[in-house]
C-alpha cells in the first residue's frame, strides 16, 4: 500500500509544478520586511519634507493613494506601517482614503496572487479528499473566514491576499468582508499614529497596556472566529 504524502510534501510538489507559487510565498513573506527596512529610515530622514506636504491638495491625495495602493497591493510595505504614517502625517482627513487604499490594494493583491497561483490548491487537495470536501462545503461561508483572518493582527495583509487567491474566494467577498475585518486593526494603528508626538513614535509601537490589550483581544477574537469557521457544522436545509 502506497503511503500518502504529507500535505507539506504535496505543497512542495505543487511548487515544483508551478514555481511561481513558491516565488509568491517568498515575496509576501520577505518583501514587506525588506520594504520596511528601506522605507522607515527614509521616512525618518525626510520627516521635515513630508510634514510640509499639503495633504488637503487633491493632487497630493491622489498621488498618495496611488503610492499606498501599490505599496500594500504588491506587498512592498505592511498595511500597519502605512496606517501609522498616514495617521501621523495627515490626521483623520486621511482615514477614508486609507480605507479606500487598502480596499483597492486588496483587489490588486488578489489579482496578482490569482494569476501566479494558478490551480495549485486543487493539485494539493486532490490527494486529500476530506480537506477538499471541507473547503467546498465551507465555500459559501467564505466571507466569515475572510473577516476573521483580516481581523487578526498577526496574519499579514499580503499573505492573506495570496491565501484567498489560492482558495478562489472571489473579488466581491474579499473586498466586502476583508474591508470590514481590516477596519478595527487599521483604526487602532491609525489612531496611534495621530496621537504620536513624533514620527519615530508613530513607526515604533508604544506597547502600552491599552495597546497590548487591544491587540490581544483582536488576536483572540480572530483565532476563535477561524476555529469556529472550520469546526461548526453546516446548517441542514
Amino acid at each position: 500500500m502506497k503511503k500518502k504524502q504529507s500535505i507539506f510534501k504535496e505543497f512542495k510538489n505543487a511548487c515544483k509544478n508551478n514555481p511561481t507559487v513558491a516565488f509568491a510565498i517568498l515575496w509576501v513573506t520577505l518583501m514587506p520586511s525588506i520594504g520596511s527596512l528601506i522605507f522607515v529610515p527614509w521616512a525618518l530622514s525626510n520627516s521635515t519634507w513630508m510634514n510640509q506636504l499639503e495633504f488637503n491638495n487633491s493632487i497630493t491625495i491622489l498621488l498618495g493613494l496611488i503610492v499606498s495602493v501599490l505599496l500594500m497591493g504588491l506587498a512592498l510595505m505592511p498595511t500597519t506601517l502605512i496606517a501609522a504614517l498616514s495617521g501621523f502625517f495627515m490626521g483623520w482627513q486621511a482615514f477614508p482614503w486609507l480605507v479606500l487604499g487598502y480596499t483597492l490594494a486588496t483587489v490588486l493583491g488578489y489579482a496578482w496572487g490569482k494569476g501566479l497561483s494558478g490551480n495549485s490548491l486543487s493539485l494539493i487537495l486532490k490527494k486529500y479528499p476530506k480537506a477538499e470536501v471541507l473547503i467546498e462545503k465551507k465555500q459559501h461561508n467564505i466571507g466569515e473566514l475572510i473577516f476573521f483572518v483580516r481581523l487578526s493582527p498577526v496574519i499579514p495583509f499580503a499573505m492573506s491576499n495570496l491565501l484567498f487567491a489560492l482558495m478562489r474566494s472571489g473579488y466581491w467577498k474579499l473586498v466586502v468582508f476583508g474591508t470590514l475585518g481590516m477596519l478595527p486593526r487599521t483604526l487602532f494603528v491609525f489612531f496611534s499614529g495621530t496621537m504620536a508626538a513624533n514620527i519615530y513614535a508613530a513607526i515604533i509601537e508604544r506597547g502600552g497596556k491599552e495597546e497590548v490589550l487591544i491587540i490581544l483581544g483582536l488576536l483572540i477574537l480572530s483565532v476563535w472566529g477561524i476555529w469556529r469557521f472550520f469546526t461548526k457544522k453546516p446548517i441542514s436545509a
